[in-house]
């Protein structure tokens, strides 16, 4: 047992990350685009400066001669600010990338690739930072649970449930560039340097302390939050106002540690400045909290996007301020919950309260290591039926968790628009009839009342198991009408049925030489406008490429059964 946890103690992190490494590849997938979204606009500090020169400032608006560039005007996140354009995010994920961004630019034309800073050796540069950084993370996260007594084990078994059991996984292999990761990073240390600094009041600790506070704050400035996680840190008032006495008493270590501080989030101001001519930006134009209208309920318990239904494992956070109370320690149970509900209002006011398209909650990945220490302590302070109850609740949650993420990255969770009927039409589907069901673009036909070229109602259509019925739609349409139609709209009457696997294949042919202008195959599932397992009026609408060839043709539709028969009533098109 000494050895086992002399091992974990040394290797524990690097043997997560190795697993981590053997999951992508051998389940999730490799991706060579890890640059995009949110996470593209993080990070184009580093190309715009190093390779393209073209980061916009005062002289280059566009009402000047020198215009910004086009690869600038061509991006979403260089937003207009008065008369200048601004990259709308914060600069501290470029900052923490600048070695790794450095060793691709080195290696990039080495390997054949282009010194651009979107080829494949900078996409997987980012990749391996946020390897990094997450293994400096976790570093920092044993450091920190280790000051709480918690043994080996405890820690090893937070460390990887907060890996395999919450988005982080999607935010290394998918999502690489966003900046949840590097904010874990940074709190966390910024944690563990003020723990240490309260247990053993040293002034390095409160020096690393200002400078990881530092950085939180260009990593995202809203982070800045995690100071009111201080009072928990201490401990207790005692302890809470014995250590604001030390730093106020040592004049020197205040001095450098808002140097420190402010030295960092120059940075941030200095891009700012650079940009705009301004020193204090809000960049995120037209983008603000409504802390009159939170979605505090929302946040942790929709199907859209709610923290405990994306990441359940935290609601066991919970137990571990239940024992706080438990032991009569108002002090750790008040300043701890104080916290999370605090921290659950200023994010839920956001705008966009679920963050846009992204995989669970992301806003609270910055925070994991405050709910880590809720979760350990929930463990070390249960008896032993309760502690092996919660170790396996939370162990569930971890292929519960491998599951959605594949679902998120392969069309079957929707990335935005989730509810309650699409989340259990899902549940656990992992087959490729699934891809794309909560995708279908819907059109108001309405609008196009007045332009519709022809209706039929084609009665019912029926295929035993394992065949294929084909149905005319209509033949001998020449292409001057064909061309005049941009929808075609398949409904009928179904049940729905999940375990059907069956599909409705769309064709359009040439009358004379049988040639296939146009098909498609659609699940049979996908039809489905009310969720699964229930009768109901399906439709499905086609949208027509344009069609070459100038002979007649036929459009029609093939039912195509698998392992059940299909029946498909009051089948009617609208063309």
């Amino acid at each position: 047992m000494k050895l086992l946890n002399a091992t974990i103690k040394k290797l524990g992190e690097a043997i997560i990350i190795f697993a981590l490494i053997f999951c992508i590849n051998n389940y999730f997938g490799n991706k060579e685009q890890l640059l995009n979204a949110d996470g593209k606009g993080y990070y184009d500090y580093l190309p715009s400066l190093f390779i393209y020169g073209d980061l916009p400032s005062p002289e280059k608006n566009e009402s000047e001669t020198t215009k910004v560039s086009d690869r600038i005007n061509k991006t979403d996140f260089y937003v207009h600010y008065k008369n200048c354009r601004v990259n709308k995010y914060p600069c501290g994920v470029a900052v923490l990338l600048i070695p790794i961004f450095a060793c691709a630019d080195f290696c990039a034309p080495l390997l054949g690739y282009a010194n651009d800073g979107f080829s494949l050796p900078y996409q997987k540069a980012v990749f391996y930072g946020a390897l990094i950084y997450l293994f400096l993370a976790l570093l920092f996260l044993r450091k920190l649970l280790e000051l709480y007594d918690f043994k080996t084990g405890t820690i090893f078994f937070i460390q990887l449930v907060v890996v395999f059991a919450t988005p982080i996984i999607n935010y290394v292999y998918s999502e690489p560039a966003f900046s949840h990761l590097y904010s874990f990073f940074a709190i966390t240390a910024f944690l563990f340097y003020t723990k240490s600094f309260f247990f053993k009041t040293q002034t390095k600790h409160f020096l690393w302390a200002c400078f990881f506070l530092g950085l939180v704050v260009i990593l995202r400035q809203v982070n800045i939050l995690i100071i009111l996680f201080i009072p928990f840190i201490a401990g207790s008032f005692k302890d809470l106002k014995s250590g604001f006495l030390v730093v106020l008493k040592n004049k020197p270590a205040i001095i450098k540690g808002l140097l420190i501080f402010f030295s960092i989030v120059f940075i941030q101001l200095y891009f700012w400045h650079y940009q705009t001519g301004e020193f204090f930006v809000y960049s995120y134009q037209g983008e603000t909290f409504n802390f009159l209208q939170p979605h505090f309920i929302d946040i942790l318990f929709s199907y859209r996007k709610g923290l405990f239904v994306y990441t359940p494992v935290f609601i066991f956070l919970f137990f571990g301020l239940f024992y706080y109370l438990k032991e009569r320690n108002y002090f750790l149970f008040s300043s701890g919950l104080l916290f999370f509900v605090i921290l659950t209002y200023v994010l839920s006011s956001w705008y966009c309260w679920y963050y846009g398209m992204s995989y669970g909650l992301r806003a609270y990945i910055d925070y994991f290591s405050v709910f880590c220490i809720f979760l350990a302590s929930a463990i070390y302070k249960s008896g032993k039926p309760m502690k092996t109850i919660l170790v396996l609740l939370m162990l569930f949650t971890i292929p519960l968790n491998f599951i959605q993420i594949w679902q998120y990255d392969k069309y079957i969770f929707h990335w935005s628009e989730m509810d309650k009927r699409k989340y259990w039409d899902v549940f656990l589907e992992t087959e490729n009839r699934f891809r794309g069901y909560l995708w279908k673009r819907e059109y108001d036909i309405e609008k196009f009342s007045e332009k519709i070229i022809f209706e039929k109602n084609l009665g019912e259509g029926y295929a035993e198991a394992n065949t294929t019925t084909e149905i005319i739609i209509f033949e001998g349409i020449d292409k001057a009408k064909l061309d005049e139609g941009k929808l075609i709209e398949v409904s009928f009457e179904n049940t729905f049925n999940r375990d059907n696997d069956g599909y409705v294949e769309f064709f359009i042919q040439g009358l004379e030489s049988s040639k296939v202008y146009f098909s498609v195959g659609t699940p049979l599932i996908h039809f489905s406008q009310e969720g699964l397992d229930k009768n109901q009026e399906g439709s499905f609408v086609y949208e027509l490429p344009l069609i070459e060839g100038k002979e007649s043709k036929k459009i029609f539709i093939k039912i195509a059964s698998t392992n059940q028969a299909i029946t498909l009533k009051n089948i009617k098109i609208k063309f």
